[in-house]
C-alpha cells in the first residue's frame, strides 16, 4: 500500500491564504490606504493618482493667486502712504495762500513730499515722474496739480482692490475644488478602518481554526504512519 505523507495539505493551503488576507488588511489599516500598490485596483489607483495631479495643480494655482494677491495689497499701501503725502501737500497748498506763511518752509516740504510720492509711484505705477508743479507760490496750480494725482490715485487704488477681491474670490475656489477632489480621492484609496478591522478579525478568526484544523490533520497523518509501519 502506498501512502505519500508529503502532499501539501487543503489545510495549509487555506493558512497561506487567510495569512496573505491577514497581511493585506494589516498593510490597509496601518497605512490607512485601501490601495497601495495596482495589485489591489489598478483601476482605482489609476484615478486616484489623476486626482492626485489635478489636487496639486489646484494647490500650485491657488499659492500663484494668493501671491498676486499678497503683492496687490502691498501695492495697496503704497497707494495709500501717497494718498497721505498728497492730502499733507493740500494742506501745504492751502496754508501757503496766508500772508503770514512761510512760503519758503513750505516749498522745501513740497519738494520733499514730491520725492517720496515719485519715489513710490515708480514702484508701483512704473512713473516716478508722477507729481510735479507743486509751487508755494502759486496754491491755485499747486490744487490743480494735487487733484490730477489725486483723481489718478483713486482710480488705481479702486481697480486695484477689484482685482484683488477678484484673485482671492479664485483663491477660494481652488480651495473648495481641491477639497471635493481630495474627498472624491479619499473615498476611492481610503481604508474603510469600521469594515476592514471587521474583515481582519474575521480572517483572525478563520486563520486560528484553519491552523487547529492543520494540527489535528497531521496528528491524524502521524498516527496513520505509525500503523503503517
Amino acid at each position: 500500500m502506498n501512502v505519500s505523507i508529503n502532499q501539501p495539505s487543503s489545510s495549509l493551503s487555506i493558512i497561506e491564504r487567510l495569512e496573505k488576507e491577514r497581511e493585506e488588511q494589516q498593510e490597509k489599516l496601518a497605512s490607512g490606504r485601501r490601495i497601495n500598490d495596482a495589485a489591489d485596483d489598478a483601476a482605482g489607483l489609476q484615478i486616484s493618482e489623476r486626482l492626485t495631479s489635478q489636487i496639486n495643480g489646484n494647490a500650485q494655482l491657488s499659492v500663484n493667486t494668493q501671491d498676486q494677491a499678497n503683492v496687490n495689497n502691498v501695492q495697496s499701501g503704497q497707494l495709500s502712504s501717497i494718498s497721505e503725502s498728497l492730502q499733507r501737500a493740500n494742506v501745504l497748498s492751502i496754508q501757503s495762500g496766508s500772508p503770514l506763511s512761510d512760503n519758503q518752509a513750505i516749498q522745501g516740504e513740497l519738494d520733499q513730499l514730491t520725492e517720496e510720492v515719485n519715489a513710490i509711484a515708480g514702484e508701483v505705477l512704473g512713473d516716478s515722474s508722477f507729481l510735479s508743479g507743486l509751487d508755494a507760490s502759486d496754491p491755485q496750480a499747486t490744487q490743480a496739480a494735487l487733484e490730477t494725482a489725486f483723481n489718478t490715485i483713486n482710480q488705481t487704488a479702486t481697480d486695484l482692490g477689484a482685482e484683488t477681491n477678484a484673485l482671492e474670490s479664485q483663491v477660494a475656489t481652488y480651495e473648495t475644488t481641491r477639497v471635493n477632489l481630495s474627498e472624491s480621492r479619499s473615498r476611492i484609496q481610503d481604508t474603510d478602518f469600521g469594515q476592514t478591522s471587521s474583515e481582519a478579525q474575521q480572517t483572525n478568526v478563520l486563520l486560528q481554526s484553519a491552523i487547529i484544523a492543520k494540527k489535528e490533520e497531521d496528528g491524524r497523518k502521524g498516527l496513520l504512519v505509525n500503523q503503517i509501519v
